[in-house]
């Protein structure tokens, strides 16, 4: 798998979890725009999860219909207004959701270890995801393998926007690291990123 093969898996597994769309949905990412895409309202029993439908839905392609039957499949409600989808459930299913968008993280990673077109030996990443650390073979590491910190930034910053973390407050550090020596090669965040694209 290539580095742009595994930033478009990781933007795929952040749509199913959210939402449970079409995986033809190709989620803009996260911090495109100084709107927040996600947002949490926490109520007694419930959490009210809104986001933006092109998130979910870049290409246009569902109903609204399509998108409240999708919720509704996963015993969540839905309401869509626009350019944006509330989605209504218990602080179980919020919990439940965010464990899957986890255990997706590491499946992703552990297919990038296992893909030997590319330099990657691990990847480890702590459990608010506001951290990855990417071990390398440094001779086999090359400058395009940079991009794959695209991927991190899009799970971590959706991860913490779903649990509740402000939009101007997460940010996501991904080390890309020399597994012999310890050195840090690379090092980029997420908050960077956002700053770069606003300029």
């Amino acid at each position: 798998m290539n580095s742009r093969l595994v930033v478009a898996s990781f933007v795929v597994i952040t749509s199913f979890a959210l939402g449970g769309c079409s995986a033809g949905a190709q989620p803009r990412p996260v911090g495109a725009s100084s709107a927040p895409a996600i947002e949490v309202e926490q109520a007694a029993a419930t959490v009210d999860i809104r986001l933006a439908r092109s998130l979910l839905d870049q290409e246009d392609a569902l109903t609204d219909a399509q998108i409240v039957e999708a919720a509704r499949g996963k015993g969540i409600a839905a309401t869509v207004d626009g350019d944006t989808v509330v989605y209504t459930m218990t602080r179980s299913q919020q919990a439940d959701m965010l464990a899957q968008m986890r255990s997706s993280a590491q499946e992703s990673a552990d297919e990038l270890v296992a893909d030997e077109t590319n330099s990657v030996t691990a990847v480890e990443f702590n459990d608010p995801m506001t951290s990855f650390k990417v071990s390398v073979d440094r001779d086999r590491y090359g400058a395009l393998e940079s991009l794959l910190a695209l991927g991190f930034y899009m799970q971590g910053a959706i991860f913490q926007q779903f649990n509740g973390v402000g939009a101007d407050d997460i940010d996501v550090i991904v080390d890309f690291v020399d597994d012999a020596s310890g050195e840090v090669l690379e090092s980029g965040s997420y908050q960077e990123m956002r700053e770069n694209l606003q300029q």
